[in-house]
Formats: C-alpha cells, sequence, structure tokens
C-alpha cells in the first residue's frame, strides 16, 4: 500500500534541509560572513594547482610552502626564500611588496621562474577561505590548495635525523647555501654532535633544555678551504657555540642565536635531508 505525502509535510523538509545547508556553508555562525582564518603560525603546503579549471604542473620535484607569522608570511617555490609583512584579514591576503625580499640563489631557470609567479600570486591581494586543514588561495582564474603541513609533513626528530643547512639570516638578509656547498648537522640520541660545517667537519656535544640547545666546544678537522665553503663554514662554526633556540616545523629546523656576536648570522635554517 503507497502511502501519499502531503504536500505541506514535504513542503517543511524542503525548509528544514535548505536550512541546515545554509548554516552548514558558513563557519562564521553569520549568513555571508567569511569563516574566520587560523593561519598565524602555521605552514601550508602542496601541488594541487588550477588555472581557469584545468590543472597547472609545478616544476618537477617541487612544491609550494607558504608561512605565516604574527604580521607577515614566508614563501617557498622550489628555489629560493621569500618573505614580506602582510595582513589577512576579512579573507584577503594584503602583501606589502615594498617589504618583500628574496634569497638570491642561483637555480634553473624554471624554478625561478616559478619563484616570480608565486610573487605574482601572493601580491595579487588575492582571496583566502580555510577549511579544517586546507587553505585555499585564489587569484582571477588561479586556484591554489595547500594542506596544513602539521597534517602534511609530520615534525621531524631533532635527535637522529641529518639536517641539510638551507639559509643564513643576517639581520635582514637570508641568503642561501651557494650551490655545490653542503653543510650537516646531525645530533645524537646520547648527547654528541657531529657536523659537516662546510669544509671541514667537527664533533662535540650538546644538551636540550626546553627549546633551548647549549653547544660545547667543536673539535674540528684543520682541512684548508676557500670559498664560498670557506664563508659558510665560519658562519656556521661561529653559531654552533653556547646557547642557541630551536624550533621544528615539519621538516624545518630553525636556530636562533641568544646573542648576536658582531657580524655573525642571527639564525640558521636547515631543512631535513
Amino acid at each position: 500500500m503507497r502511502t501519499r505525502i502531503p504536500v505541506i509535510a514535504s513542503a517543511l523538509a524542503l525548509s528544514v534541509a535548505a536550512a541546515l545547508g545554509a548554516c552548514a556553508g558558513t563557519d562564521s555562525g553569520k549568513a555571508g560572513q567569511p569563516a574566520r582564518l587560523d593561519l598565524e603560525g602555521h605552514t601550508f603546503v602542496g601541488d594541487d594547482v588550477s588555472v581557469d579549471d584545468q590543472p597547472y604542473s609545478l616544476v618537477k620535484g617541487s612544491e609550494l610552502r607558504i608561512t605565516f607569522g604574527n604580521r607577515d608570511i614566508g614563501a617557498q617555490a622550489g628555489c629560493n626564500s621569500m618573505g614580506a609583512d602582510a595582513s589577512w584579514g576579512g579573507g584577503v591576503l594584503v602583501v606589502d611588496g615594498k617589504s618583500l625580499v628574496m634569497t638570491e640563489m642561483g637555480c634553473d631557470p624554471a624554478l625561478m621562474q616559478q619563484d616570480t609567479w608565486i610573487a605574482d600570486i601572493l601580491t595579487s591581494k588575492p582571496t583566502l577561505s580555510q577549511s579544517g586543514s586546507t587553505l585555499t588561495i585564489t587569484s582571477a582564474g588561479t586556484v591554489i590548495v595547500l594542506t596544513d603541513e602539521e597534517l602534511a609533513v609530520p615534525d621531524s626528530s631533532l635527535t637522529g635525523t641529518v639536517w641539510l643547512l638551507d639559509s643564513i639570516v643576517s639581520g635582514d638578509t637570508a641568503s642561501s647555501v651557494p650551490s655545490g656547498v653542503e653543510s650537516t648537522l646531525e645530533l645524537g640520541e646520547g648527547g654528541g654532535l657531529s657536523a659537516q660545517l662546510g669544509c671541514n667537519s667537527g664533533r662535540g656535544s650538546y644538551r636540550v633544555r626546553g627549546n633551548t640547545l647549549t653547544i660545547g666546544t667543536l673539535a674540528v678537522t684543520k682541512k684548508a678551504c676557500r670559498p664560498p665553503e670557506s664563508e659558510v663554514e665560519a658562519a656556521v662554526l661561529g653559531f654552533l657555540q653556547g646557547d642557541v633556540s630551536y624550533t621544528i616545523d615539519g621538516d624545518s629546523l630553525n636556530l636562533t642565536a641568544r646573542k648576536v656576536v658582531g657580524p655573525g648570522p642571527a639564525r640558521l635554517v636547515y631543512r631535513s635531508s
């Protein structure tokens, strides 16, 4: 036997469904207002890009990385690192182009062109929308979908990881490690430290207290070195002594000097290799 549903009941059901859909469409609780962005202190990574509804391929092996600070952002697109003062209230990213700084590492032309492309996107006042761990950046016909690095790339372990030096920060200037120069840092489980400084290697000890690394005097080999290896080595060797603060964000280790001496670096940035 078929039961006929009264028209009024069907209309009520549709009204309820529409109301639920409207509520589900906004995280702010008020229709027409953008959901609150929770970006500060987060890094988003990925390679999901489309242009005019068509997939857009990044340079093979590269990905986008965007970090939101307090009132600034940092970005990488496979070659150089860049940063600038920024705000993102109301779901629109506003980057201060005058404050934009970029490292000057030489890379393949395609990667350097990709650096310019992402810089242009970020300074075009793109819109931002966030759903859980997913951040969507939209500029004209370009749509970039990134994932919070905490989920996409779990934090590497401080100990037992071979950390590869990525950049040296002195004052407001970040310099990439020159091509062909390799400097690494490895902290053993038992408090032993080994480092490839750029040319020579060093060994020593360390201890951890909270977010502070206390590094003892390193025993270093005496191989004669030439620039740029010697320049990287001098910066690293002068930095890796005494107390330094550390933070780990995904596959990135940031070491920050408690006190900058002379022209020495203020921060070393490593990547897990």
